[in-house]
């Protein structure tokens, strides 16, 4: 009978720590949130910029970047800066990272941008 309540011990004891556990790793921790990098760029960059400076922004913030002149997949995807700012956000089922994009004109002044979160898998 002893046995009996020690195992049932132990076993409710495993199951609080296993859902404190889980409590804790279903909870979203965020480093940076899309509304505070739109803010920045917004206050920083504005259209007619050129693509120099908004590569000195993105350097000077240490964020990777890299630009497409011209891609087979048309206009669309031409012209454009894009940008990560990798592990925004963290979940136990994933992680999300800040996507931006930067288009520029014919004369590499930038015209629009867009930021928004994308989410990956475990």
């Amino acid at each position: 009978m002893k046995k009996f309540f020690l195992v049932a011990l132990v076993v409710m004891v495993l199951a609080v720590v296993v859902g404190i556990a889980i409590r804790r790793t279903r909870r979203v921790r965020t480093r940076v949130r899309v509304a505070e990098v739109d803010r920045d760029i917004h206050e920083h960059l504005h259209p007619g910029v050129s693509r120099t400076q908004v590569e000195s922004y993105l350097d000077g913030r240490r964020i990777h970047h890299s630009y497409i002149d011209h891609s087979s997949e048309g206009p669309a995807y031409s012209r454009i800066e894009s940008a990560l700012i990798p592990e925004s956000s963290l979940t136990w089922l994933g992680r999300g990272d800040i996507q931006i994009i930067f288009r520029f004109d014919d004369q590499d002044k930038l015209t629009q941008y867009s930021v928004k979160e994308i989410f990956t898998g475990p």
